[in-house]
């Protein structure tokens, strides 16, 4: 006969609860170890979820910034190249119409118009109205009425550069980010140096940026190649003293140097130069130059050099150095 489980001895009695809670030990164990995992596993996929749409969001908001800015880039160029486009009509188209090229290596008189007084004045155009040229006022009125600080206007032939100068010693970066109507543009306007003296600088030193999209000096970069230089060695520069044509001579890498720099600095010879700076900077210029022309220049001559950045190094600049044949 088999005795009732509450007959069962005390010992039978423990023996049988301790095997209850080993299995009670077991199934949580069991359970623990089937559940955890899961619901770390859950933890983790949160975590890579999170990190994913974080990394969504924040490349896709890169992109749209990015995008925008490159669509207000190229509709700012729209509108400068419009602007610009704009002032050349006002001017008749430019100011280079159907040259003959070989006439002007053979013509080396320089026409200047009369500005015996002119190289006392230094300013605005304004300040001295009285003593700038009847054929500035009647073909370039236009512009200086819209912007009494246009000086010039500077021309390469079949290329986009074709620009209105600005001029302002005391302040000669004014336009490195204004337009005509001098709000910002990040393009600016070509402006001259602040040593420059009208009608006596033997050297004109002109800046501008070098755009991307071209604009303002950006053509400049085009001269690294050499088949571009051959077909456009002519810069036309009008000034409201005179007009004038420059023959390319050297296309030159440099760049600015700290003020401790004891070396030669291109942009520390504009103006008004004694014959032995002048010497000195061609000498030099001719040192740095990547690709020539032929073309020499010799005191007396007049100069101009086209100023831009250029990134080969920090603070590197792109100058092209031309000397006036007419």
């Amino acid at each position: 006969m088999i005795p009732e489980e509450d007959e069962l001895p005390l010992e039978d009695e423990k023996l049988l609860f301790d095997e209850e809670d080993l299995l009670s030990a077991e199934a949580d164990t069991a359970y623990e170890e089937a559940v955890k995992p899961k619901r770390s596993n859950k933890k983790g996929e949160r975590v890579k979820a999170f990190v994913l749409d974080f990394f969504t969001f924040l490349f896709g908001a890169v992109f749209i910034v990015c995008l925008t800015e490159i669509i207000f880039y190229y509709a700012g160029s729209y509108r400068y190249r419009k602007d610009i486009d704009r002032l050349n009509q006002a001017i008749g188209g430019g100011i280079a119409t159907e040259v003959n090229y070989e006439d002007l290596c053979k013509n080396r008189d320089i026409f200047v118009f009369p500005d015996e007084q002119a190289h006392e004045l230094v300013g605005y155009v304004s300040s001295f109205s009285n003593e700038i040229s009847s054929e500035w006022k009647e073909k370039y009125n236009v512009l200086v009425s819209e912007n009494k600080d246009c000086f010039g206007f500077l021309e390469i032939p079949d290329t986009v550069m074709s620009y209105p100068v600005m001029f302002t010693p005391e302040n000669y970066q004014k336009y490195l980010n204004l337009g005509m109507n001098e709000k910002f543009d990040i393009r600016g306007l070509p402006f001259m140096d602040g040593e420059t003296k009208p009608g006596r600088s033997k050297n004109y030193i002109l800046y501008g940026h070098n755009m991307l999209d071209g604009t303002s000096f950006g053509v400049l970069r085009d001269y690294l190649k050499q088949d571009f230089l051959d077909s456009h060695q002519y810069v036309f520069f009008n000034t409201a003293l005179s007009e004038g044509v420059y023959q390319v001579m050297y296309v030159c890498r440099s760049r600015i140097y700290a003020k401790d720099y004891k070396g030669f600095k291109y942009y520390k010879c504009g103006g008004v130069l004694t014959e032995e700076q002048f010497n000195t900077y061609v000498t030099e210029m001719e040192k740095l130059a990547l690709l020539k022309t032929g073309v020499t220049a010799t005191w007396g001559d007049e100069l101009i050099s086209l100023s831009t950045c250029d990134h080969y190094v920090t603070n590197g600049r792109l100058i092209i150095v031309c000397k006036r044949i007419q």
